[in-house]
């Protein structure tokens, strides 16, 4: 069995608020230990479990996993450009989401933003607001795979259920505030995501992937009119008002695929 684990680190245990995300933040540094230590608990849970290959995707967009402690049994991908489709196209057993937060606004979101806390208002996939967690269930999908698992805060795992009622949640923490949240210890978040991913594994045929068929379209709202701007000068993204851009595409891949520029 192969197992893909792809990481964020919005919704570690002990992480909550953007001094922890942002490199510059003065608690970037510790951030990165408790993800990797969450890492390596998801990774001895799939031992555990018998997984042959894991491979490791480092997906916050500046890194946030330290190779020098990531558990051998690990490959891990990290640096930009990043994989087209995250590699979620190599014919996993089943895609683990780990670190995962909520989309932006959501209610008592620790972390909450869609795809950049800085630049993105809202994001709607065919009419339906949606988020990181949303696109990489169906990307997954697109590709037969399931996503078996997710961990971050109560909200995240909220949103994840939406798409797979069934998957396996390992909650490390509960969001008050986007920036305030109350949260397991580092020590208690690895024991429970370790249980919890031996016990999504062992539940792989009983969640089942989810995809979109038909021709699709993302909406997306940024905050600036010059980002906006900017995004629509590339080929198939239209602007349709001054904050809005949409990309239109026969299917839900070819959508993904013109939106993404994979870097």
């Amino acid at each position: 069995m192969n197992i893909l684990i792809l990481t964020d680190l919005e919704g570690v245990a002990g992480v909550i608020d953007f001094e922890y995300t942002y490199p510059e933040g003065k608690y970037n540094h510790i951030a990165k230990v408790f993800l990797t230590e969450e890492v390596n608990a998801c990774c001895l849970g799939c031992i555990d479990a018998n997984v042959r290959e894991i491979l490791v995707i480092d997906g916050h967009g500046s890194g946030a996993i330290l190779p020098e402690r990531l558990n051998k049994s690990a490959k891990l991908f990290h640096g930009r450009p990043g994989p087209k489709f995250w590699f979620f196209d190599r014919g996993w057993d089943g895609i683990i989401l780990l670190a995962h937060h909520s989309m932006n606004g959501t209610e008592n979101g620790n972390l909450n933003h869609t795809y950049s806390s800085k630049t993105i208002v809202n994001m709607w996939l065919n009419g339906e607001k949606i988020g990181e967690i949303g696109i990489e269930i169906y990307l997954a999908g697109w590709f037969g795979i399931p996503v078996i698992l997710i961990t971050g805060d109560e909200a995240a795992a909220r949103e994840a259920e939406k798409y797979v009622p069934n998957i396996e949640k390992a909650i490390t923490k509960w969001g008050f505030t986007r920036t305030s949240a109350i949260s397991l210890s580092p020590a208690k978040s690895r024991e429970l995501i370790k249980e919890k991913t031996i016990k999504a594994i062992r539940r792989i045929n009983e969640i089942k992937p989810v995809k979109v068929d038909g021709e699709c379209e993302i909406v997306t709202e940024f905050l600036s009119t010059s980002d906006a701007l900017r995004v629509s000068q590339r080929a198939y993204i239209q602007l349709v008002e001054p904050t809005k851009v949409r990309v239109k595409g026969k299917n839900f891949i070819e959508v993904i695929d013109r939106f993404f520029t994979w870097g």
